[in-house]
């Protein structure tokens, strides 16, 4: 299976890390299933505490063709879920303010075979 993948980063809320490790592990059901339904294959996110503050990173893998900011964005069938839009609205107000999308500079997957004459 062909996939998508994407990666996001946002700066947590200053004290706000253990709050939101708890919540993500008791993720609201609702919110998976909307994921899912929308074409999210895994989604993980990772911490690194840099001078101070508490930076996460989220990478997403969709299915192929999946248009994330239609598939999960503002207005998209996921965040018509009351559940969705209302775990959404905790986490960009409480938490942080938003992901911003990052650029990939190099993917294994995609570079590594070239390089060896394979494709």
């Amino acid at each position: 299976m062909s996939t998508n993948k994407h990666c996001f980063i946002t700066t947590l809320k200053p004290g706000k890390l253990s709050s939101y490790i708890n919540l993500h592990d008791k993720i609201y059901p609702e919110v998976v299933t909307g994921l899912r339904a929308a074409g999210v294959i895994s989604l993980d996110i990772h911490h690194i505490n840099q001078g101070g503050g508490d930076t996460l990173v989220m990478y997403i893998v969709t299915e192929e063709g999946v248009d994330l900011n239609s598939a999960i964005g503002p207005g998209s069938k996921y965040r018509k879920e009351p559940k969705c839009e209302q775990w959404e609205d905790l986490m960009d107000g409480e938490f942080h303010g938003g992901w911003t999308e990052m650029g990939c500079v190099h993917s294994s997957q995609d570079n590594w075979g070239v390089m060896i004459n394979q494709t």
